[in-house]
């Protein structure tokens, strides 16, 4: 009866890789002996699972039940995947480019995995060819060896035949004569010859189906060596290919976060601009309130100056009128006799010089004491010089005769 096929995962099951030394299996399986051990292991399959470890174990540990177990190995992985390839948890929906970005570094990561894993299977076939073409090249080259032997004790057969028949010994032979073989002796060396003849022929047979399967494994090594390494260039490949696309996305990411930074920062200076000019505009038109209100005030403050000067000219010239009541200084005592004083002041320019009038007197027009007063030559109208420059019509400046304006004597009201 046929065993039963070997379905289950060894490597697995033992938790080594498939290049894992004969120690490693051992250690490993002696952890796991005492991990799963029933006497230790409480669950109901402890038994099974402590059997299983001991097949793999037995196949693992030994060499030639090992590579028949690592050639049947690629179908026990496509039927059984690993638990991690099948459990493997997605990962949670986001937004495109981080989902392309999880894709991509997904596609990568299973590409390297399926690298690895093709080495690890690449690896026990590369060893078994290497042990295979080994011995076939050990095997060929003894047969070799061993026809050449043959082939030298024929020569040498030969070379001794030649010199037994050469014609130094035919001339020597009546001097130095030898004994003959006998027919005994010439039969079994004759047998000899015929069984290393036989033996080289059978040599040479075997020799070239080694050769021929020599020849034979190294071109399936190649040919499974040349599909190893067009799977892995192949991979290496979309590996470069998601790695530019990674590379141009992280650069199109990298240039528009540049540019949000710099439409961001531009936005910032933009804003605090506004609030710049808007200060500004906030400080000049305070500026301008506090200009206006010191005009204002200013112009207040003048006003009231004016109104208080106003009423101290008012109150000083009551003053001089109530002072001077006593003298009945007329309004206009410089008009003519029988004259109406309105007509004539009204009708006189008041033109030409003003002699002096001496003495202390107030002036009718503004009540201050001067010195002396000046006398229009027309209408006889007395003005202090001060009143008389605003009753006189003006002159030009070449026409205008200089007079010298004494000051008014303002202190004599004090003595």
């Amino acid at each position: 009866m046929a065993p039963a096929p070997i379905t289950e995962d060894y490597y697995m099951v033992l938790e080594v890789g498939q290049t894992a030394t004969r120690e490693l299996v051992i250690k490993s399986y002696k952890r796991l002996a005492l991990k799963l051990h029933p006497d230790r292991n409480a669950k109901q399959d402890a038994t099974e699972a402590f059997q299983l470890l001991g097949r793999a174990y037995e196949t693992l540990k030994d060499e030639s039940k090992r590579r028949a177990y690592d050639l049947i190995y690629p179908s026990i992985t496509q039927s059984h995947p690993s638990s991690q390839t099948t459990h493997t948890p997605r990962p949670p929906p986001a937004s495109t480019s981080h989902s392309g970005a999880l894709s991509e570094a997904a596609q990568i990561a299973a590409l390297q995995k399926s690298k690895q894993e093709r080495s690890a299977r690449w690896w026990p076939k590369k060893n078994a060819f290497d042990s295979s073409i080994f011995e076939l090249q050990r095997d060929i080259r003894r047969l070799e060896q061993e026809i050449k032997n043959l082939d030298s004790i024929v020569a040498a057969e030969a070379y001794e035949e030649a010199q037994k028949n050469s014609w130094g010994t035919w001339l020597l032979s009546s001097i130095y004569k030898k004994a003959e073989d006998s027919e005994e002796e010439k039969a079994r060396k004759e047998r000899e010859r015929q069984e290393r003849r036989i033996e080289k022929d059978m040599k040479e047979r075997r020799l070239g189906p080694k050769k021929a399967d020599l020849k034979k494994e190294e071109i399936l090594f190649r040919k499974a060596k040349e599909e190893v390494d067009a799977a892995d260039l192949l991979d290496n490949e979309k590996i470069r290919v998601i790695q530019d696309r990674i590379c141009v996305r992280e650069t199109w990411e990298r240039q528009e976060r540049e540019r949000v930074e710099r439409e961001r920062i531009a936005r910032i200076w933009k804003q605090q601009q506004e609030q710049a000019e808007k200060w500004e505009r906030e400080a000049a038109e305070a500026l301008r309130k506090q200009q206006a209100e010191e005009r204002a005030a200013e112009q207040k403050r003048q006003e009231e100056q004016a109104r208080i000067l106003e009423e101290i000219i008012i109150g000083r010239g009551k003053k001089h009128r109530e002072q001077y009541a006593h003298l009945n200084i007329p309004e206009y005592s410089f008009t003519a006799e029988g004259s109406n004083p309105q007509a004539s002041t009204s009708t006189c320019r008041h033109d030409g010089w003003w002699p002096k009038v001496q003495g202390r007197t107030a002036c009718p027009e503004c009540y201050e004491t001067w010195t002396y007063l000046l006398e229009c030559p027309s209408c006889r109208m007395k003005a202090c010089p001060r009143c008389q420059a605003a009753i006189r019509p003006r002159m030009s400046r070449r026409a205008r005769p200089r007079v010298r304006t004494p000051s008014p004597d303002i202190f004599y009201d004090y003595y």
